[in-house]
């Protein structure tokens, strides 16, 4: 069973805040924009979300807009969740 946006957006939230140090910011909040994250920290979230939450975000697939919110980090993960469901065929 899949969990609820607002599921993953708290535990999204939770790695931002134990590996990052990060207080989260509101799930719309441009966490780039705002300099919350550079592109270290970036890298540092992603490998946190795929440890913590077992999803595997494919780095071909990544667009720059997919990590600009908790948000979008949440969608990210559904579509990578849906997309390693999916039937081969």
């Amino acid at each position: 069973m899949s969990k609820s946006r607002d599921d993953r957006i708290s535990e999204l939230q939770g790695v931002l805040q134990r590996n990052l140090n990060i207080e989260p910011p509101e799930p719309s909040v441009d966490i780039i924009e705002t300099g919350l994250l550079d592109s270290l920290a970036l890298v540092e979230m992603l490998f946190s979300i795929e440890h913590e939450l077992g999803v595997e975000i494919p780095v071909d697939r990544l667009e720059l807009d997919d990590l600009r919110s908790i948000s979008a980090i949440a969608q990210l993960i559904e579509r990578c969740e849906a997309e390693t469901t999916l039937p081969a065929g």
